[in-house]
């Protein structure tokens, strides 16, 4: 049996964690659709910071490593790896314990023994000769460190001197090189923030372009190529049939607020995406909306040059279901409870979530990154309202950072929400899945997307309802009325996006059963499909083009 070959091009930054990215889970959950055809294999080829970043993404989504291959250039850039040198280091020195940290553990520690032994003393003592005994030693133990004291003092002297002359001479440094100190900081610890850094980038980008250019014109057997994003305008030089992926171009339904919180990273990403577009030559998106309003209205591309491929169901059961037990939902529900504390203790408020040990802990769910079209200011407003005066108890869960968008964090801290609104980066697919199934209800608010939201099918996976927003690209998926009234909400309202979510969560079996009822139908499209569609499309360009 002959094998196809397509080639997936990638050329990600090299600070990008695709694990969470929402590119990244859709380009897991395409190659694990593909991983069923024995006649068709995909050949990624990537820059050389992604390699390793590719494997750890397939690995914590279970992707079979047999369904695909990695190709990318052999050396890494040299300053690339010297950031990343400097970088470990210094998170190896901050995790050190300092003089005072050490100090205060000594003292702390100190002052526990003597409590836990005056304790045992005092429940040992049955006559009045222990307590006169036990009041002895106590006297003597003060004397002895009035003693004591004054030889440290005087031994410690000279360290102290030396330490506060450090740090005040430190302290005159920094503030007369205050600017080029901060610059440089913000480099080092927010590269794509800085202009400079991000010219760096783009120059190491270029040459790793065509370093990976030199790589794919090598690769004869290759019949077509995709791109499953719009940012990479290098992958239109590929002297071959190719097919590049408009997911959304969200930058410009919402420029202001992404020039807010990028400035010069998002005005160099805009041009990118533009040129991407405007030199490519045939394109897919994720619904008839982008394909219509987006690249046809607002580009100019031809109706023929676009195709429409809509995504399957997103599952996240998988991850956490147990089988082979007497009670596989006990068991699965137990082991959800255990990641759902370990994914809390992620959260950016640790002196709360240190102890936190509630695992029946109820709350509203929303998985999505923190940006301007994820209209989280809204639904932060909805929450304080159940919250405060409607006295729902739920608490609100949340995966992004909270640092992204400064007006996120000082919402929470102007309306004290800081034990309520939990912020939980980084979760593994386990722990997200977990958090998915002990929800009371998810939600989704967000403004624009570029296909109808994974939040659906996920929640569903794990028999969690949902409330979201009304935006043409769920209109475009889920059309039955009835669902439609009980599961949308206005999102330029959050008065009415409050009144859905506590409709929501008090009509929960009659919300998941009509639910559950879509989801079954949706679930009928596999991502088998999605990749088998993609490779209809890729076949057509290929002999328009021979």
């Amino acid at each position: 049996m002959s094998v196809r070959k397509f080639g997936i091009y990638l050329c990600y930054a090299p600070s990008v964690d695709l694990r969470k990215e929402g590119l990244g889970r859709y380009l897991a959950a395409f190659l694990k659709g593909a991983a069923v055809r024995d006649d068709v294999k995909f050949t990624l080829v990537c820059p050389s910071w992604s390699t390793k970043d590719l494997y750890d993404l397939f690995d914590s989504e279970n992707v079979p490593h047999d369904s695909f291959s990695i190709r990318s250039p052999e050396k890494r850039p040299l300053l690339l790896d010297l950031y990343h040198w400097y970088i470990n280091r210094k998170t190896k020195i901050r995790k050190r314990k300092t003089l005072k940290s050490f100090l205060l553990g000594l003292v702390g520690s100190l002052k526990e023994n003597i409590f836990h032994y005056v304790e045992k003393r005092l429940l040992n003592a049955y006559t009045t000769l222990d307590l006169i005994l036990l009041g002895v030693e106590g006297c003597l133990l003060f004397l002895l460190a009035l003693i004591i004291f004054p030889l440290f003092f005087i031994f410690s002297f000279p360290f102290l001197l030396a330490f506060f002359f450090v740090r005040r001479l430190k302290l005159i440094v920094l503030g007369r090189f205050s600017k080029y100190i901060g610059r440089f900081m913000k480099m080092i610890y927010s590269p794509k923030d800085d202009g400079f850094v991000l010219r760096l980038y783009r120059n190491m980008e270029l040459v790793e372009g065509k370093r990976i250019s030199a790589l794919i014109d090598s690769m004869h057997d290759i019949s077509a190529w995709y791109c499953p994003t719009a940012y990479w305008p290098e992958f239109n030089k590929i002297d071959a049939p190719r097919l590049m992926c408009v997911p959304d171009v969200v930058l410009r339904e919402f420029p202001v607020a992404f020039s807010q919180i990028g400035g010069d990273r998002t005005l160099s990403t805009f041009k990118l995406l533009e040129e991407a577009i405007r030199t490519g030559d045939h394109f897919v998106t994720y619904s008839e909306v982008v394909k219509w309003n987006t690249l046809i209205d607002g580009y100019q591309v031809s109706v023929d040059k676009v195709s429409v491929v809509h995504h399957a169901a997103n599952k996240v059961d998988s991850f956490i279901n147990i089988t082979g037990l007497p009670d596989n939902e006990e068991a699965t529900t137990n082991y959800a409870k255990s990641l759902l504390i370990s994914a809390i203790r992620k959260s950016n408020e640790q002196n709360y979530v240190s102890m936190f040990k509630n695992k029946d802990v109820e709350f509203v769910f929303y998985a999505s990154q923190i940006r301007p079209n994820k209209n989280i200011i809204s639904l932060f407003k909805a929450y304080e309202y159940l919250l405060r005066k409607r006295f729902v108890q739920h608490k609100l869960i949340v995966t992004g950072s909270i640092s992204v968008i400064p007006e996120v964090k000082e919402f929470i801290i102007s309306h004290n929400l800081q034990h309520d609104i939990l912020f939980l980066h980084g979760l593994t697919m386990q722990e997200l899945a977990a958090c998915y199934k002990l929800a009371s209800l998810a939600v989704n608010p967000s403004l624009s997307e570029g296909g109808c939201p994974f939040t659906f099918t996920e929640a569903l996976s794990v028999n969690t309802p949902v409330v979201m927003a009304r935006i043409p690209v769920t209109e475009e998926i889920l059309t039955d009325p009835e669902l439609q009234e009980m599961t949308f909400f206005d999102p330029y309202d959050w008065r009415d996006m409050a009144k859905r979510i506590e409709w929501a969560l008090h009509h929960k079996d009659i919300l998941l059963r009509k639910q559950l009822q879509i989801y079954d139908q949706l679930s009928m499209r596999t991502w088998s499909d999605v990749v088998n569609e993609h490779i209809d499309i890729l076949e057509r360009i290929s002999c328009l083009e021979k």
